[in-house]
C-alpha cells in the first residue's frame, strides 16, 4: 500500500480515531464559554486547553503544552505515569484541567508543574509549587489551588483572579 495507511495503522495512530475530537467539556453558568480538551490533529498526541466563545463564536487555545513548556517534552512523574495508565489516559499535553464555580480560572498539572488559565483572557501561567504536582482544583472563588505533591495536599494563593477582585 503506497501512500495510504491500512486500517489497523490508522485505528493505532489516531488512538481509535480520538485524536483531534473535543472531550472534557466545561460550560459557564452564564453560557458564555465552553471549555474542552482537544489536540490539534488527528495524530497530535498533544491535548490543549481550548475555550470556545460563544459571542464571538471563535475559539481560542487557552493552554499550549509547547508554549508553557519552551518546545521541551513533556517529563512525567512516577505518580503522574501511574495515574495516566491507570485511567488509561494515553494522550500527551493538558491532558485533565478543573475549573473553579464560575468556568473563568482552570488549573492542571504539565510536566508535573503548576499552571493557571485565565478562561476570559486566554492566557495561563505557572504557579510557583514543589513537584511533582498532581490532580490541582481551583478554590470554587478562584483565589486559590489546590494539589497533592509528594503525598501532602497542598494550596497556593494566585489562582485566577487577583484577592479582592470582584466578578461582574
Amino acid at each position: 500500500m503506497t501512500g495510504q495507511l491500512s486500517f489497523p495503522r490508522q485505528h493505532a495512530r489516531t488512538q481509535r480515531f480520538t485524536l483531534g475530537a473535543p472531550r472534557a467539556f466545561s460550560v459557564a453558568p452564564d453560557d458564555s464559554r465552553v471549555v474542552f480538551l482537544r489536540s490539534r490533529g488527528g495524530t497530535d498526541r498533544a491535548g490543549l486547553l481550548w475555550v470556545y466563545d460563544v459571542a464571538g463564536q471563535r475559539e481560542y487555545p487557552a493552554a499550549d503544552p509547547v508554549a508553557l513548556l519552551g518546545g521541551a517534552d513533556e517529563e512525567l512523574s512516577a505518580e503522574e505515569r501511574a495515574r495516566r495508565e491507570r485511567s488509561r489516559e494515553g494522550s500527551a499535553g493538558v491532558v485533565g484541567y478543573a475549573v473553579d464555580q464560575a468556568v473563568e480560572t482552570a488549573a492542571f498539572a504539565l510536566s508535573g508543574r503548576l499552571f493557571v488559565s485565565d478562561l476570559t483572557g486566554g492566557e495561563s501561567r505557572e504557579l510557583p509549587a514543589p513537584g511533582p504536582v498532581v490532580d490541582p482544583r481551583p478554590s470554587p472563588d478562584g483565589r486559590h489551588v489546590a494539589y497533592v505533591a509528594g503525598g501532602a495536599l497542598r494550596v497556593t494563593g494566585g489562582g485566577g483572579r487577583r484577592p479582592g477582585a470582584r466578578r461582574t
